[in-house]
Parts: C-alpha cells; structure tokens; sequence
C-alpha cells in the first residue's frame, strides 16, 4: 500500500515536501493551506492512468473526471512555466526485496519501500507537457536508484517497439509517435545497494570465467561467427579482446567497487520504452562493451542466466511502474460533496463495485447487493444514526424502477420516510458508509465527510475507519477533514488499545513563503500528542479526554 509521497512544485506545494501516510491518515489545516493539493496530486496520477487516451501523458481535466486542474500552468506551482512539476509515490513493502530481483519474496519489517516518481514541465504555452525524467527510489539507498530521461528513437525503432507493444496497454501498432522511450541517465554506486549481487557472483566466478573461456574458444574456431559482425573482422578482434579482458577480471580477486563500476557500465545503457509515464517491459539494451552479459544475448542461451550477473534495470522500472499502478487502481477518490437523493430511481441495468466519486452509484449499488444493506443497517445501529434503510421496487410493471428508503428504528410504529424527506446529513454521509463496507484494500480518499453531521457522528465515524482498517475489509484512508471530534477519536482508540500510534497519521498543513509544508503530529501509546498543533490549533478539547 501507499506509504508516502513527495510534491515540489505541485499546486500549493513548491519546495519539495515528503508527506507521510498511515492506514488512517486524517488531513487537517487551515483554509487555502493546500490540503486538498495532496488528494489532487494521487487523483490525477489515477485520472491520467485510466483515461481512455492512453498515449496521454498527464491528463489534469478530463469530461467528468475525478480531478480537474486546469491547464499546466495552472498546476505549476506559482504559474511558472520554468519549474517542473514531480510528485513521486513510495509504496510499502513487506520487506527486502532483493536489489537485482524485484519479484524476490521478503518477511522484512515495513519500513521498506519502493518509490517511483515521475517529473513534467511544459517550457512554453504553445508546447505540450513533457516528460522531464522518471526517478526510482528503494529505502535501501540514502538517494535515488536511477533516473531517466526522455531518449530519441529512429523510425525503425519506434515501429519496433510499436509492434512489440500491440498487447501492451492497448497501444495500436499505427500509433507510432505514441511509443517513447527513456534511457538511464544516472545510476546508485552506494555499496549496500550491489552488495547482494556482487557477493553472488563472486561466489560463482569461476563458473563466469570458464563460460567466457567456452564462449572466447567458439569465437576463435567458428568462420560462421562472423556474421554477427557484419563479416568485419575488425569488430570480431575487438569482441575477443573485450572477452579476454573480461576473464581476466573474474579471475582476479575483484573488489565490490571494480565490480559496481563494471556492472554500472551496462546498467547506464538501459532503455525502456514507455506508455504516457509508465515503464514497458520491453529491452532494448546496449551493453557498452560487458561480453558476459553481451555473448549471452548475441549467442543465445547459456548455463549462466544474464539477470544473475547484473541489476536488470529494466525490470526493476517496470516493477516500480506497476506496483504503482496498482496503487493507483486501489485508490476511490470521494469528493467534498455526494449527490443529493432522489425520489424514486430507475435501475441502469449494471451492477457498480461502488458509490461513485459523488455517491451517484449508492442507489444501484444498494439495490443489487442486499448484503451491503444489510451490513449498512448494522453500522447504522452502532453509530446511532436511527435509520434503517429499506430498498424497495415500485410498482409491479418494472422491478427497475426503485426507492431508497430510510426506517425509524425510534418509533414503535417503525415509520418509512424517503431518503429525500430527511436531513441532508444522512445522504451526505451513507455513501462513505456504504463504500468502507462495499470493497476491500481499497485507499479510500474523501474530503470533509464530516458536512452536514453532528459532532458525535463525527466522532463515531472514527470506529468505522478502525474497523475497515483490519481484515477482511483492510481499507485505508486519506481524510481531508476540520472535524476535532474524528481526531479526538482516534486519540481515545489509540490509547484502548484499539489503534497502534503507527495506524494514524495526523497532518497539519500550512503555507510558507515557499510553499506548503506539512507537519505530522505523532501521537505516543496513550494517545497523547507528542507534538503541539501549530498555531494553537484546536485549543478546546472534549469530555472525551477527561
């Protein structure tokens, strides 16, 4: 899941700013401060991802998007055309993932991550926005783990790519211009990141060196090699001399440094090819004279596997772009206001997995999953809200013509009312409900889903986030809220033991001349705040802490 993320020069955010989440991350600040900037900042990563344009690059309005931000130069921090604007995303891991192996299976501790941050400017109002560079990011290293940048490719090359890339994303093959590629421009020598793989291969360099001796033999004996080089000769001495020089370093007591500069050599040839911002796992590779690694290509398979001797960067940027995707999917974005009910409702012949950024799919949700009702009207008793809700057909002619009605459990009578004729709160508030029991790990994001409801419902609706945060639900949640009363809630379950202080996140935000900056107030085991609310934030306090 989602551990943090980094905005500079994003909306209301300039300088740099890491902003740290948790299972229940509650948003809190003044007016104008720039807290809705980190909703918008995952919503049009997601906007942008699931357009049905998927040559686009970023997308920050769209016809009935979830996000709309305007032009570029909206977006950029200040209106400046000369910053870039990069967010980068940090999604947990279970643990050590394996440096050269991104699918390696791990127990670790979850504070390891990986991070994928991608970068855009639009160097005039006549351009379009363009990619700056992608970054990737690992808590194994202090900085980054590689950055790439935008690379050119000739026309036979894109076709290539274009073709190879037909079942990719639903790219067309006639789209050519549409195929992009990136080339690694900077790469990690920090030891502890080639540590692993460079005590496998020493353990294996006697295997390495007698594979190069095979390979230097064929090479020497077999006229047919030469087609390989175009008949010159030339270039066939020269593949021989970098062989001999290559068995010679693995017949040498190398060190990590020697072999993380000679590994760093190929990794720094890597090209991806790229789908609007994500990473294709497509190779294109030139091993910048490696013949361990380049043989193995040119003359097919060998006993030695070539991803046991190198990063294989290009799978480790295509593992970051798809864990971040799969974020991106994960996220349901719920905006500050849900429609208003209706009176009756037709039934639109599909059955939605949930409410609808504007709660416009509560009604037909409701309507084919008689369990969420019944576990809607459970939640309802637990936060005394006093309603039940009753889903009902109208009429005999057409079971798709439908009421969503509420029961007063508070009269013996149990008298019905449409959900139209009560308060406004209910229907401002039943479609966060109805969603944190609809899915599962799921990152529900919602802003001030406090409108309209009193302060104990405020309050309770922190039980609700504590449960959906377990299994099997194992929601979490981004809350942009002013309510008091949701993080005087989590206080107190914190300190019943009920919530860890690591299961809330709590963040202030605040304008600087620079920009936002963001503030995470931690909270200790009895769920007292270990840090001050800036600017006497909150000063009255509730019976509850008494």
């Amino acid at each position: 899941m989602i551990k943090a993320i980094e905005l500079e020069n994003f909306k209301a955010f300039g300088e740099r700013c890491r902003i740290e989440f948790a299972p229940i991350t509650l948003i809190f600040g003044e007016n104008s401060a720039g807290k809705s900037s980190i909703l918008q900042s995952l919503n049009l990563l997601k906007q942008s991802r699931e357009s049905r344009d998927k040559g686009a690059l970023i997308l920050p309005r769209t016809d009935g998007g979830i996000v709309d931000l305007g032009g570029f130069r909206e977006m950029v921090f200040d209106h400046d055309l000369n910053r870039n604007v990069s967010i980068r995303v940090d999604v947990a891991e279970p643990g050590p993932r394996g440096r050269h192996r991104p699918d390696a299976a791990s127990n670790g501790s979850s504070d390891d991550f990986i991070g994928f941050e991608v970068a855009f400017n639009r160097p005039t109002d006549i351009q379009n926005v363009q990619l700056e560079s992608l970054t990737l990011h690992s808590s194994e290293v202090s900085e980054l783990v590689a950055e790439f940048r935008p690379f050119a490719l000739d026309i036979a090359e894109q076709r290539k790519l274009s073709r190879d890339s037909m079942q990719l994303r639903g790219i067309r093959s006639d789209r050519v211009s549409e195929v992009t590629a990136a080339k690694c421009s900077s790469l990690t020598s920090e030891p502890s990141f080639w540590h692993e793989i460079f005590e496998r291969t020493k353990r294996r360099s006697d295997k390495i060196a007698t594979e190069l001796l095979q390979l230097q033999s064929e090479g020497q004996e077999a006229p047919q090699q030469r087609s390989l080089f175009n008949d010159d000769e030339d270039d066939r001495q020269v593949w021989l001399t970098q062989i001999a020089d290559a068995i010679r370093f693995y017949e040498s007591d190398f060190a990590i440094d020697t072999f993380t500069e000679r590994m760093m050599r190929a990794e720094l040839q890597t090209v991806v090819a790229l789908d609007g911002f994500m990473p294709l796992p497509i190779r294109r590779r030139e091993l910048g004279g490696l013949p361990e690694l380049e043989t193995f290509r040119r003359f097919g398979p060998t006993r030695l596997r070539m991803k046991e001797l190198t990063l294989d960067l290009m799978s480790f940027a295509v593992d970051c772009g798809r864990r971040l995707e799969s974020v991106l999917d994960n996220i349901y974005p719920m905006g500050p206001f849900r429609r208003p009910p209706e009176r009756w409702y037709i039934f639109t012949g599909t059955s939605p997995q949930g409410v609808g950024y504007r709660g416009d799919l509560l009604p037909d949700l409701l309507f084919r999953r008689p369990e969420i009702v019944e576990e809607t009207n459970q939640w309802l008793d637990k936060l005394e809200i006093g309603y039940h809700i009753n889903v009902q057909s109208v009429g005999d002619r057409s079971r798709d013509l439908f009421e969503v009605r509420l029961i007063d459990q508070r009269r013996g009578g149990k008298v019905d009312v449409a959900l139209s004729d009560v308060g406004f709160g209910i229907s401002q508030i039943l479609p966060f409900i109805v969603q944190s029991l609809a899915g599962e790990k799921q990152i529900i994001t919602i802003e001030q889903p406090e409108v309209h409801i009193h302060p104990r419902l405020q309050a309770d609706l922190g039980d609700l986030l504590a449960t959906t945060i377990k299994e099997p639900r194992g929601h979490r949640y981004i809350v942009e809220t002013h309510s008091e009363h949701l993080v005087l809630r989590m206080q107190r379950l914190v300190r019943e033991g009920q919530l860890t202080p690591d299961d809330v996140s709590i963040l202030y935000v605040s304008r600087g001349p620079n920009g936002s900056r963001v503030e995470r107030l931690r909270l200790d085991e009895d769920g007292d705040f270990m840090d001050d609310w800036p600017g006497g934030f909150f000063p009255e306090r509730l019976r509850e802490l008494m």
